[in-house]
């Protein structure tokens, strides 16, 4: 048996959707049969507050609005759902504090700059983030052991007039 996915024009329309919040119907479809889903998005200035019903199953997700990767993100939590894999379908702890550790990492960065933010395998330090500017050359790298931590020590290393390293004079 193959899985429920997401075809393209509904993808589109769940972009639209976050963007604006409101209800959509995503429709599900593999060979055999096909899946409604109701979507429903509340936003605020900082998160996409999801809801999905699909027959009996209710879940929800929250997603930061500058995440990139977010309406990907959707989509495989809709799949996952369908295709009965409710328990990926649910954001794990870890994950939801890597976003949130991204959340305060961008509010630090300065124009031109990407972060990319991590785990790491030391339990003193488990957040890392790696700055880099429009070229990709590295212009700070941290590790802490908060979300906190993370973005004042970028702050710090990427204050106006700071040169870090891979920065040039």
């Amino acid at each position: 048996m193959s899985e429920f996915t997401i075809p393209l024009s509904r993808i589109m329309v769940l972009e639209r959707t976050l963007e604006h919040g409101g209800n959509a119907t995503c429709k599900l479809q593999r060979p055999e049969t096909s899946l409604d889903a109701q979507v429903y998005v509340e936003n605020d200035s900082t998160t996409h507050h999801i809801k999905v019903t699909m027959g009996p199953l209710t879940s929800s997700l929250s997603l930061p609005r500058r995440l990139a990767t977010k309406c990907q993100s959707l989509r495989y939590f809709l799949q996952d759902l369908a295709n009965g894999r409710a328990d990926s379908g649910a954001m794990s702890e870890e994950a939801l504090a890597l976003l949130e550790a991204q959340d305060s990492v961008d509010e630090v960065l300065l124009v031109g700059q990407i972060a990319y933010v991590i785990n790491t395998v030391n339990h003193a330090l488990p957040f890392g983030a790696v700055i880099t500017n429009d070229q990709g050359e590295v212009c700070a790298a941290v590790t802490a052991s908060s979300k906190q931590q993370l973005a004042a020590a970028l702050r710090a290393k990427l204050k106006p007039g700071h040169e870090g390293p891979g920065e040039r004079t």
